[in-house]
């Protein structure tokens, strides 16, 4: 998913620097898209942390 992010960038800046504007605006929504999802993926991934280690501390006090 970064090396998509990263492709995008490049477009990007290749959009701006031959002067296309479609390109450009394609290539920034493209990223703003591709950083949200990184942004969602990353927070997903610390709720489960988390979750994963309340549910360890409630099996551990359930356990004794």
């Amino acid at each position: 998913m970064i090396v998509t992010t990263l492709v995008g960038l490049a477009s990007l800046v290749v959009g701006l620097l031959i002067d296309w504007p479609v390109l450009v605006a394609l290539s920034a929504i493209f990223v703003a898209v591709q950083v949200m999802m990184l942004t969602a993926r990353a927070v997903v991934q610390r709720n489960d942390r988390r979750m994963a280690e309340r549910l360890e501390e409630k099996r551990r006090l359930r356990e004794g």
